[in-house]
């Protein structure tokens, strides 16, 4: 199966993946099948799709990660707040959590690249006002 494929390579090459002009464009496309996954009417496929988001923009450089990630952030977090089933859920925040922390080989930790995008995606699935109230709750406990 190819998910399974995606995966086995990200794993392989962990950290490695070319993020130069000519790789973008099939990494964005390879990205956008991934989200389509997400949706997907079969739910088994949804945690791959999710992991094998994660792996690759946990595998490629921070500026990269940051403007990939904006084909995926959404999607992810509406999976993460809005699917039926727990699996579901929790391999999408994983993803939200592994595609904004830099790659392990550049040390980990989080990627301050990815934030503004991050933010940009819960602005735009929880709307404006939802997203002050929460972004308030969170700062003030």
């Amino acid at each position: 199966m190819a998910l399974e494929d995606v995966e086995a390579a990200c794993l392989q090459y962990k950290g490695l993946i070319s993020s130069s002009p000519q790789s973008v464009k099939g990494l964005v496309d390879l990205l956008r099948a991934l989200k389509a996954r997400l949706g997907d009417s079969q739910s088994n496929l949804k945690p791959i799709a999710a992991r094998n988001i994660a792996s690759i923009l946990n595998s490629v450089d921070s500026s990269s990660q940051a403007k990939l990630g904006r084909t995926v952030y959404a999607s992810l977090i509406h999976v993460g707040m809005n699917d039926n089933k727990k699996i579901v859920r929790d391999a999408a925040l994983e993803a939200l959590d592994r595609g904004t922390s830099l790659a392990d080989i550049d040390g980990g930790g989080i990627n301050s690249s990815a934030m503004e995008p991050l933010m940009a995606a819960f602005v735009s699935e929880l709307g404006e006002s939802e997203f002050k109230v929460w972004t308030c709750y969170i700062w003030c406990h």
